[in-house]
């Protein structure tokens, strides 16, 4: 069980063919490039645990601009440790960005 989670709010930029990609793409992605890039993710408790992250809004299909996030760790992190270690995975057209 884990006892503990750290949150991190950051700005996720979606721009040039990532506008066509839903909400429910990016969380995919996201949770895709955070597995991949060994960051100690917390994860929800229950029968399907998955990584943890929380949106605050969202934008629309086609449109290129900023989302506020909120990813949650089970180690404090910086906001440029998460951005180093996580935007090397991230598609072209999506960065991570300070809060």
């Amino acid at each position: 069980m884990q006892s503990v989670k750290h949150k991190i709010a950051v700005r996720i930029v979606k721009s040039g063919e990532m506008r066509y990609y839903s909400q429910l793409d990016m969380v995919n992605i996201l949770e895709r490039a955070l597995r991949r890039s060994g960051l100690p993710v917390y994860f929800s408790q229950g029968f399907n645990p998955r990584i943890k992250i929380s949106f605050y809004g969202g934008l629309k299909l086609g449109v290129e601009g900023a989302i506020d996030a909120a990813f949650y760790f089970t180690q404090p992190l910086t906001v440029a440790q998460l951005t180093d270690a996580l935007n090397p995975y991230l598609p072209e057209g999506i960065k991570v960005e300070g809060a």
